[in-house]
């Protein structure tokens, strides 16, 4: 099994200083205030601490800060109320935070003109909660209220198993659909793709031997092999 860093994410992080819920009520989250662009700053350091800097749907590290994107559980768009609120937040590194966007994105489309016949606005759904909320209320708290793997309010490892190689099996309905909505085993090719590159760029072949031994607590035996064996044979050529 790979090591997922952290189960979930406690205690839940303060607002950093200078801001809070009240200075930062009515703005949006590309507003240039101050206030925002602190608020931005303060929460990705904290929450980069209390997720051990790994990544809150595949529990990879996140080691460039560019590349690490604050992540709205609950959409913003179709909960404006809940665009601050920090237990709404928590860090995804850049495939999963795009892959997550890309499955709302698609599932508002094709779910929009069945709410707007009911009268009802499609936004206000969104696929990680179980019941739409409806009216302004405290953001939900109870791991009853989603269908998704909540970095908050559920133990990773009871609904999503990592295994080595970056295969990830989902043990519950809602481990099955963080993993579906995420595509999160589509990791496990960039990161096979990522261990070649590492080998590839260490120097002899005993360097190259070297490395692989430290990749086997990640990867398959089988993986780091082929990759080893594909890479002398390039060099050859």
């Amino acid at each position: 099994m790979i090591n997922i860093g952290f189960e979930r994410i406690e205690p839940v992080p303060n607002y950093p200083d200078g801001t809070s819920a009240a200075t930062l009520s009515g703005l949006t989250w590309s507003s240039g205030t101050n206030q925002v662009s602190s608020f931005k700053v303060g929460i990705k350091k904290a929450l980069r601490k209390s997720q051990f800097a790994r990544c809150c749907f595949c529990r990879r590290l996140m080691y460039h800060d560019y590349a690490t994107h604050i992540e709205h559980f609950v959409d913003k768009g179709g909960y404006p109320a809940y665009t601050f609120e920090i237990r709404n937040l928590a860090l995804a590194c850049g495939t999963c935070n795009t892959n997550k966007n890309g499955y709302f994105s698609t599932w508002a489309k094709r779910f929009s003109k069945r709410y707007m016949i009911r009268g009802i606005p499609y936004n206000a759904y969104c696929p990680v909660l179980k019941n739409q909320i409806l009216g302004n209320v405290n953001f939900p708290t109870s791991s009853a209220e989603f269908r998704w793997v909540n970095p908050y309010v559920h133990n990773y490892s009871e609904h999503i198993e990592i295994k080595k190689g970056w295969f990830f099996h989902g043990k519950t309905p809602e481990g099955k659909r963080t993993i579906r909505g995420v595509k999160l085993n589509d990791v496990g090719v960039v990161e096979k793709r990522a261990l070649s590159e590492r080998l590839e760029a260490r120097g002899g072949k005993l360097s190259m031997l070297v490395g692989a031994l430290g990749e086997l607590e990640q990867h398959r035996a089988r993986d780091v092999v082929e990759v080893v064996v594909a890479a002398i044979k390039r060099r050859r050529q």
